[in-house]
Parts: structure tokens; C-alpha cells; sequence
């Protein structure tokens, strides 16, 4: 069985990740917990040696934010010779995580306990997705939604339970195929992950 290393930015993003093997490589493993940078300024130098390994180990599927920026810029910068690459799946959410969760409008309605209707048909173009889901979760229908996801000190804030409250409708529910179909990024994504079954 082919393994695969995924790599996040956050802990969004390793959730992500993990989901995205399991949906479109379903016959892999994953070699391991997934590696959470904690933060763009960590995972940047570490992609020479997750390139490395990616050459000469196994498949690395690695998972960033645009932050609004150009993925495409952003790639070409990071790394610089795609061809040396190849097995170092840079994928970048536009223009956060977020939006890859949210674009599974029915999973997130469903998690969040929130109207389908208050969720974007085009999450690529919220420029904040992590805000809306801070303003989404502090209307939910459930009361630990509420006072978990959103601080309680600061309503644009996350709370102590986002991470596991998002990350654990990723991992359980969230639907990439269905998220795919209104997410532009993410069914480029999804498409690049898939065509490794043919590179191995």
C-alpha cells in the first residue's frame, strides 16, 4: 500500500489534508499523524525537506491559505522548479480553509446547526471565511457551537473548541466531491491529488 505524508499549515489544514487522501486516494495511507506547522512562517523553510522526502521517501501532500494573495504566484515563489517536485503536492486554499469547509454547504449547515441559506454558493470569493464561520457559529442552534467554536471574550475570535469542532466535522462528515463542485481551488486540488495514482 502507498503512503502519503500530509503536512498543514494548521490544524484546519492537516484535517484537510487527511480527508482529502481518504476521498481521493482511498486504496493509500497515511504514513503518519499529520504535521502541523503552526503557522505559514514555520511550514515555508520546512518545504526544502519535505520536497526532499517527497523525492525520495513518499508523496508529500502539503496544505496552505492564500490569505488573499495569488496561488499561483505563491507556488511559483515557494517552489520555484515545479518539474523537481512532482511528488510534492503544494495545495493552497483560497482564500483560507475555511472556504474549503464551508464550499460542503450541506455537511457545514448540518455541523454548525445553521441555515443552509446562510452559507456562500461561491466560498472562493469570501474574502473572510473564518469570520463568517465565527458569525455563523454564534447564531447555531447548539449551545456548544455557540460557546465553543466563538470566544467568549471576543465574538471575532475562535474559541478553545474551534480546532476540535471543525476539525472533527472535516475528519468525520465533510464531503470533498460535493465541496469541490462550488469550490474552484479545491477541485483543482482534488484533481492533482487523484492524478497520483497514476505517478506511482
Amino acid at each position: 500500500m502507498t503512503r502519503i505524508l500530509v503536512v498543514g499549515e494548521d490544524a484546519l489544514c492537516c484535517a484537510l489534508g487527511e480527508r482529502l487522501v481518504t476521498s481521493c486516494l482511498p486504496c493509500w495511507k497515511l504514513a503518519g499523524p499529520a504535521i502541523d506547522t503552526r503557522g505559514i512562517t514555520k511550514l515555508l523553510p520546512a518545504l526544502p525537506r519535505y520536497a526532499q522526502q517527497a523525492r525520495h521517501v513518499q508523496p508529500v501532500l502539503c496544505i496552505a491559505d492564500t490569505d488573499g494573495q495569488c496561488a499561483v504566484d505563491l507556488r511559483a515563489r515557494w517552489l520555484p522548479v515545479p518539474t523537481e517536485h512532482r511528488m510534492l503536492l503544494l495545495r493552497l486554499a483560497v482564500t483560507e480553509a475555511e472556504s474549503w469547509l464551508i464550499a460542503d454547504r450541506e455537511g457545514a449547515a448540518q455541523a454548525l446547526a445553521i441555515p443552509l441559506t446562510r452559507l456562500p454558493h461561491r466560498p472562493d470569493e469570501e474574502p473572510d471565511p473564518k469570520g463568517l464561520i465565527l458569525t455563523l457559529a454564534a447564531r447555531s442552534k447548539k449551545r456548544a457551537i455557540r460557546e465553543e467554536v466563538v470566544s467568549t471574550g471576543n465574538r471575532n475570535k475562535p474559541g478553545s473548541g474551534y480546532n476540535l469542532h471543525l476539525s472533527g466535522f472535516v475528519r468525520s462528515y465533510w464531503d470533498a466531491r460535493r465541496a469541490a463542485l462550488v469550490s474552484p481551488s479545491l477541485a483543482r486540488a482534488v484533481k492533482r491529488i487523484g492524478e497520483l495514482k497514476a505517478m506511482t
